[in-house]
């Protein structure tokens, strides 16, 4: 008996984030611009979740087309802002 058959995967329960193939300069920029953004978060706002937020921003952004540094830059910085608005309201 193979392996396969006696295991059984669980099947997926989300929509994969990534759902179209980028080129190496493309997810080079990616990390760039999630880089720079999460630098510019302050200590109570540095997280995991923040990062995911900022990352799907980016992602979103490419997702619809854009490919040029400045755009993904500007769509990590505007979810930095976004997310410093949230927390002074708490």
């Amino acid at each position: 008996m193979f392996v396969e058959e006696m295991v059984e995967l669980p099947a997926p329960t989300a929509h994969p984030l990534v759902t179209i193939a980028f080129d190496n300069r493309t997810i080079l920029e990616m990390e760039t611009a999630l880089t720079k953004a999460c630098e510019t978060l302050s200590r109570c706002l540095d997280s995991h979740e923040t990062r995911c937020v900022i990352a799907k921003r980016i992602l979103r952004r490419v997702n619809d087309g854009e490919r040029t540094f400045g755009g993904m830059a500007a769509a990590g910085m505007a979810a930095v802002e976004e997310l410093r608005r949230r927390h002074q309201q708490v």
